[in-house]
């Protein structure tokens, strides 16, 4: 009953609009106090031990990375190359969307920056030649959420703090269902507006480009390319830890901003007031959902989660399906960071009982978080790409866009439950995990 309790009050603190740090942290004060007031003497622990691991600075540096390109006109660039590459096939505009938003994601690393930003610049663009409002949408929601999976992911760091388990194996995990989704999303894409050719019309002839111009678009994002590779390259070859590479892309980012000439005292600052932003809101959730999980634990809820898990029937597969379903239905009213925060704690243990790779469980997580991303009611991504949407764009156009994209999320989860082995092989072949 306390265990209903606690996620009960939880849930009323989120829906009524109380940050997700302070409702997690304040639900764990109150049945502190009512149930066990001794486990308060923990909290200070929370605020001091809770955010001071060497990994974490991964997370602003690789924040910051992120933002410096963006804010210099990256995703301007790598649109434009799309638009020259495939804007000639049905659809190709919407497919090439998902493509930059992959390669934006693999330099952010978090979701929101490439759906804003590719739904400020793709979704006038392909409204402007005639295509359907939903494959615009769809398009840019579901490329955008690849943002929590293309490594370098920050959803993978926290995870990988929380479940003790290896940055690099799951920046590897990632990629192949990364690239997986991306090409089910465009094959999707391009046959629909195939079938349809007013779903996603090609660019008309008279505007279509030599080769030569398609090359010019292509080379104008190279350094951005190497600077993913250098990064990502330096942590599997095991030259740089997570932490020293983040480093490095921060670096990177800048010489590269420099030698273009778009770096300025103005780029800097909003990407440091963003980078602090989105650190500290991440910092407070760890602090909450830490304190709420002891507090939990402390009132025997972690047996209850955990008999409740391992009583499914179907051994590994009930165990997993139950976890999956949980982590789904939190997705529709949490953030991902707090949804890795709160259940890893929870679930690690159960996963090592019963013999569950923590590292393809990470995959999993991950990829289901994407699909929480896009579910209705209350998928965040739905409400970032309204905020940038036209005001005669309602939110049940939203809904009806992005559910062909949630089908083919759940696909691909189905995929990497039934054959591991995507998401592993890259790990094992690499580091030989």
């Amino acid at each position: 009953m306390i265990t209903l309790l606690m996620f009960v009050v939880l849930f009323v603190f989120l829906f009524l609009g109380l940050p997700v740090a302070l409702g997690l942290g304040g639900t764990g004060v109150l049945f502190a106090m009512i149930f066990s007031p001794a486990v308060l003497t923990s909290a200070p622990s929370n605020f001091f031990s809770t955010p001071w691991q060497h990994i974490i600075v991964t997370v602003p540096l690789f924040i910051f990375m992120g933002n410096i390109i963006r804010f210099s006109g990256i995703a301007e660039s790598a649109y434009d190359a799309a638009y020259k590459l495939i804007g000639h096939l049905p659809g190709g505009l919407a497919a090439g969307t998902v493509q930059v938003c992959m390669i934006f994601a693999a330099i952010t690393g978090i979701t929101p920056p490439a759906t804003i930003t590719m739904g400020q610049i793709a979704y006038p663009s392909m409204i402007k030649y005639n295509y359907s409002q939903k494959i615009a949408i769809g398009s840019i929601a579901s490329g955008g959420a690849l943002g929590a999976l293309i490594p370098p992911s920050i959803p993978f760091i926290f995870y990988g703090v929380l479940a003790n388990e290896s940055i690099g194996a799951l920046f590897l995990g990632g990629v192949v269902p990364g690239i997986m989704l991306a090409i089910m999303y465009s094959i999707y894409i391009i046959t629909r507006s195939t079938i349809q050719p007013e779903m996603g019309p090609p660019i008309p002839r008279d505007r279509r480009f030599s080769v030569g111009e398609k090359l010019k678009a292509v080379f104008s994002i190279w350094p951005f390319i190497v600077l993913i590779v250098l990064v990502l390259g330096v942590i599997w070859t095991g030259i740089a830890t997570p932490s020293e590479a983040a480093a490095v892309g921060a670096g990177g980012a800048l010489l590269i901003n420099l030698v273009y000439g778009k770096l300025s005292w103005q780029l800097i600052k909003d990407s440091l007031i963003f980078t602090v932003n989105l650190t500290g809101m991440g910092l407070w959730i760890l602090i909450g959902a830490d304190f709420f999980v002891n507090v939990f634990s402390s009132l025997g809820g972690q047996s209850v989660i955990t008999d409740l898990v391992t009583s499914m029937p179907g051994g590994q597969w009930g165990v997993l399906i139950m976890m999956m379903l949980i982590v789904l239905i939190l997705g529709m009213v949490m953030d991902d960071w707090a949804i890795i925060m709160m259940t890893t704690p929870l679930f690690v243990p159960i996963l090592n009982d019963v013999g569950i790779s923590t590292l393809w469980y990470g995959i999993l997580l991950i990829v289901n978080i994407q699909v929480a991303y896009l579910t209705p009611p209350f998928g965040f991504v739905l409400f970032w790409i309204k905020s940038i949407l036209p005001k005669n764009v309602y939110m049940g156009t939203v809904y009806k866009a992005v559910l062909p994209f949630i089908a083919i999320q759940l696909i691909a989860l189905i995929l990497l439950l039934i054959f591991p082995e995507v998401a592993l092989w890259l790990p094992n072949k690499l580091l030989d995990y």
